[in-house]
């Protein structure tokens, strides 16, 4: 299936046969009722690399670390079941890599009230810069050398006498000249609002993907908006633009200052007021979801309101050039795969702990 060719959002249907199981009897695959798998702990398990071997015995040692300590049951059939679309999926796009997520998390009020948004565009593309032609010699350019030249450091007896002349012509002309900025330096402009960081990985891919899959193996799905989208993201732009304007300087794209936390839930609020009266589509058992991101084609969804157990899939596609740039921001090398989050017991008292492999 071609990914250009899917709207912002879709669902799609994959099959709930164990991969391995050669056409036998499938076993229950349901994202909600499975009552066999039940959690420990809330916490997660990634991998970013070359497409996984869809072997139990082929996984990094990481996932079984993680599953151990986090999962009653077993996630294996499931989670191949999926894997195995994805990469089907994957490679009918030509793509053989991707930034893998499974997040267990246990049941909490934390989405009671939505949190409408749409997924950042991970990767931007390198800007290519064309060689600028040099410049031919002008009167300008020889007006400019000419007085660089002139009003080079003076000795150390003339400097005190320079200074002052200088203070004197910028009292009396303080516009910036373009041609000598060494008479006129020019003005420091401030800024009324800062502008947030780009938290986008830059790549060389020149298309690098602009979509994601997911699915639940345990628990409700991911809602999506599924009416009047552009409106819904329209509304989305509209209400951050607001809430910025609102609280100039608490605009970080992770929450890290009370101000910041203050911002992110007014948008959160008034969204989920906004965009009440939109239809909503869940994923149902043996189905995922294809969504792209960014703020002007993105899907807006939330997480589901979950008051038991969940098991949350996340595919961020990509080739191999895009997860290299990815892993080294953060310090880490290609392939990796780590967990976070994991219970540990230590004379009686719970801490947690994070596993990282090569």
């Amino acid at each position: 299936m071609d990914a250009d060719s899917l709207p912002d959002f879709q669902l799609l249907p994959y099959s709930s046969q164990d991969p391995d199981s050669n056409g036998g009897e499938s076993e229950s695959l349901s994202p909600t009722s499975d009552n066999s798998i039940t959690l420990n702990a809330s916490s997660s398990w990634t991998y970013c690399g070359p497409l996984l071997t869809l072997e139990e015995n082929s996984l990094p040692s990481s996932f079984h670390t993680w599953a151990r300590a986090t999962v009653n049951g077993s996630l294996l059939t499931p989670l191949f079941s999926f894997l195995a679309y994805v990469h089907e999926f994957l490679a009918a796009n030509n793509l053989a890599h991707y930034w893998l997520t499974v997040r267990a998390t246990q049941g909490s009020t934390e989405f009671d009230i939505p949190r409408w948004h749409t997924d950042d565009l991970f990767f931007s593309p390198l800007a290519k810069t064309k060689p600028q032609p040099k410049p031919k010699s002008s009167s300008i350019s020889r007006k400019l050398k000419f007085t660089t030249r002139n009003y080079h450091t003076p000795p150390p007896q003339e400097q005190t006498q320079t200074h002052r002349r200088n203070n004197t012509q910028h009292a009396t002309t303080p516009d910036y000249d373009a041609l000598n900025p060494f008479i006129h330096p020019q003005p420091f402009q401030t800024q009324t609002q800062p502008q947030p960081k780009n938290a986008q990985i830059i790549t060389p891919n020149s298309n690098p993907p602009d979509w994601k899959l997911c699915t639940t193996l345990l628990g409700p799905g991911t809602i999506f908006i599924n009416e009047k989208r552009n409106l819904a993201r329209s509304i989305q732009r509209t209400t951050k633009t607001a809430v910025q304007n609102e609280n100039p300087g608490h605009i970080c794209l992770s929450i890290r200052c009370v101000g910041c936390a203050s911002a992110a839930d007014a948008v959160r609020t008034r969204l989920a007021t906004d965009l009440k009266s939109h239809q909503t589509v869940q994923s149902q058992q043996g189905e995922c979801v294809f969504f792209r991101v960014g703020e002007e084609e993105g899907a807006v969804h939330s997480e589901p309101r979950s008051h038991g157990d969940r098991v949350f899939v996340n595919v961020v596609p990509g080739d191999e050039r895009d997860l290299r740039c990815l892993m080294a921001k953060w310090g880490m090398e290609f392939p990796r795969a780590w967990c976070v989050g994991l219970p540990l017991q230590i004379e009686g008292e719970e801490v947690y702990r994070n596993v990282c492999e090569v």
